[in-house]
This record gives C-alpha cells, sequence and structure tokens, in this order.
C-alpha cells in the first residue's frame, strides 16, 4: 500500500521537519488558523522550508491521506513523503516515493482507485498551492507535476 501512496507524493522537491528555534525566522505568518508562507519557497532557506513543512504541509496533508487508509497513514510525517532516509539525503525529492512512468501519469487522472485519485484530485493540486506553484500544464510543459516528487520509472 505504501508503494500505492506515492502516486504524486508529496510533490516536494522539498525539505521537511528541520529543527528550528522559536527564535528562528521560519518565514511563516499565521492568520485565522491558517499558516501561509511569508517567504516564496524558492526563497526559503532549509530551516524555513523545514518549519513551513513540519507546521504547514505536514497537517494539509495528513487527513487526506488518512481519510484513504487511516490505519497506514495515523502517523502520517515526513518519513511518507521523503523516505525512511530523509534526513540522510537532506529531504531531497524524489526518495522512497514509488517511481512513475510519464507515460502512465494519463491512465492515473482516470484511475478511479483510491489512492490514484487522492493523489490527482487532492494531494497534487494543494501541493502546487502550499509550495506557490502552478499545477502542471501539459500545453506548455511547465508547472508542478507528479514527477516532483516521483522517480522516473522504465516502461515495464
Amino acid at each position: 500500500m505504501r508503494r500505492a501512496t506515492a502516486i504524486g507524493l508529496i510533490m516536494l522537491a522539498t525539505a521537511c521537519g528541520g529543527s528550528t528555534t522559536e527564535e528562528e525566522d521560519t518565514g511563516d505568518t499565521t492568520t485565522g488558523g491558517e499558516t501561509e508562507a511569508a517567504v516564496a519557497w524558492a526563497d526559503m532557506t532549509p530551516e524555513q522550508r523545514g518549519a513551513y513543512m513540519r507546521d504547514t504541509v505536514v497537517p494539509a496533508m495528513a487527513p487526506l491521506f488518512q481519510a484513504v487508509d487511516a490505519e497506514e497513514y495515523a502517523e502520517f510525517g515526513c518519513r511518507d513523503c521523503h523516505g525512511e532516509n530523509a534526513r540522510d539525503v537532506q529531504f531531497q525529492m524524489p526518495n522512497g516515493v514509488h517511481p512513475l512512468n510519464p507515460a502512465d501519469i494519463p491512465a492515473v487522472f482516470q484511475s478511479d482507485e483510491p489512492m490514484a485519485q487522492l493523489m490527482t484530485q487532492s494531494v497534487w493540486p494543494r501541493m502546487a498551492e502550499l509550495l506557490g506553484q502552478e499545477p502542471f500544464d501539459p500545453e506548455t510543459g511547465t508547472g508542478f507535476s507528479c514527477m516532483n516528487c516521483h522517480a522516473t520509472a522504465e516502461a515495464e
């Protein structure tokens, strides 16, 4: 099930869960219970990215995954997207997320499998939003895509 989880996640070419101190500027502002990035993702330091992932991204993603498999994702965190050795690889992506063959991605968007629907309808667009990026546009070939998180798999 963990491999299926990866269809699109967490589309993060990111950092997660770095340690921060209270005095450290995380680049976040809190308004009305929602945390918004005060600094663009691309301009964040590794420490700011870690804090943003911990304080904003994980809380946004956990309930999405838990709604599909509450037991599997009961303790959703950095490793679910960044792999078991997330800290060792400095949270670089892709790492540990199920590889995808880009040619198979259109079929994922047509799938009624719960994990595929989670990824295409919830995770992918929400991650693009959280990272301040436009979702992938096939016409221009630009934007946040599945391949921001997934390694490229060879055709089977």
